[in-house]
């Protein structure tokens, strides 16, 4: 498996961050200002997973284009994933409707952003698959 310098050089920038956090947490323990705490280490993590997930779907959607296919892959994932997708934020809302109170989308960010960047690129998935090229079904 061989990994072109673009990727390589994301895979170590996120690690990069994930190892580095922690160290400042720790090095700025005694300090008087709270400028690195363990919850915003958590958003960290929670923000590089939403970048993760971008970086999964994009490469599927270009291939799926360039070969103007989706033969290969199974549409019942993505659909699963268009379900979860949409059960997450709606609990999100429907919790933020039933306390009168929309801060908890603000609030947690990265449950609404994985959930909308899920179901974003579902939709997009399942254009390719019914709309567009449902018809090819040669084997690649």
């Amino acid at each position: 498996l061989k990994l072109s310098k673009s990727v390589v050089f994301i895979i170590v920038g996120i690690l990069m961050v994930c190892a580095a956090y922690p160290v400042l947490i720790w090095a700025t323990r005694n300090s008087s200002k709270d400028t690195f705490n363990w919850l915003d280490f958590l958003y960290v993590l929670s923000f590089v997973k939403i970048g993760i997930s971008l970086i999964k779907y994009i490469p599927q959607v270009i291939l799926n284009f360039r070969r103007r296919s989706t033969v290969g892959w199974s549409i019942w994932n993505i659909l699963l994933d268009f379900t979860g997708g949409v059960l997450s934020d709606l609990q999100l809302v429907l919790d933020c409707a039933d306390m009168n109170d929309f801060s908890g989308i603000t609030g947690n960010p990265a449950k609404f952003g994985l959930g909308f960047v899920s179901i974003i690129f579902d939709i997009i998935f399942m254009v390719q698959h019914y709309c567009l090229y449902s018809g090819s079904s040669e084997s690649m």
